[in-house]
């Protein structure tokens, strides 16, 4: 099985993933906000050369089967909402997936005014006045300036107009403030108002409720992704 990680970042997962015995390929170019980890990655892969992974620098964008061949499986972690055009790169990732292969895809859903890298709140209507209003002058701008802000409802929509199937993870949100209040390394992470919310929301009983709330008013969302079959 042909595996793409899309957004690879240091390729930690594709080179645990390769010398697991897994045929993967890494792609990262390594741009918006990201320079820094091309260096590192460059030393990650210089320090693992036993371990023979394929690294592709170009943009997802640029995917084609007549170079890059078909993949049985594409996924990414939080990449998709990086991606300036992610219409573009979703397109051209369903060039390269096989006709019984699958995407997965994990990010947020900014559909939620809710921006997790930060820990802020974010109005994707008004990026500029939430830049203003919640983002420190102490924060690094580098990433907020690569968010596209894509919501569920617009993967799924440019799923369905390329012909594509989509199903995305239900009780995301619920198992998110879970684990703030279950894990105190990612607790930190979410410091500050949306940890006591969550505790408050999972202590109440109010989890019952957060566990049905459909996925396109939920963040994160993890969506799957098949091409229809032809009849």
């Amino acid at each position: 099985m042909r595996i793409l990680e899309v957004g690879a970042g240091l390729c930690l997962t594709s080179l645990f993933l390769r010398q697991q015995g897994y045929n993967i390929t890494a792609l990262e170019p390594a741009i918006g906000g990201f320079d820094l980890f091309a260096r590192i990655k460059q030393a990650m892969l210089e320090n693992y050369l036993d371990i023979d992974l394929q690294v592709m620098e170009k943009p997802a964008q640029q995917l084609n089967p007549t170079e890059d061949g078909c993949f049985d499986l594409i996924f990414s972690n939080n990449v998709m909402e990086h991606i300036p055009d992610w219409p573009a790169a979703l397109d051209a990732m369903a060039t390269v997936l096989a006709t019984d292969g699958l995407m997965l895809h994990a990010c947020p859903n900014y559909t939620v005014p809710y921006e997790p890298h930060y820990g802020v709140p974010v109005f994707r209507h008004f990026v500029k006045l939430s830049k203003h209003l919640f983002l420190g002058k102490a924060h690094d701008q580098g990433i907020w300036n690569s968010l596209n802000f894509i919501t569920c409802r617009e993967l799924g929509s440019h799923c369905n107009s390329l012909g594509l199937n989509c199903h995305f993870e239900k009780a995301l949100l619920y198992k998110a403030l879970k684990r703030i209040d279950n894990d105190p390394l990612f607790e930190k992470r979410h410091k500050g108002a949306v940890a006591t919310i969550a505790r408050l929301i999972m202590r109440s009983g109010l989890g019952r409720l957060i566990r049905h709330i459909p996925p396109c008013l939920a963040t994160p969302m993890v969506v799957e992704i098949s091409k229809r079959e032809v009849h």
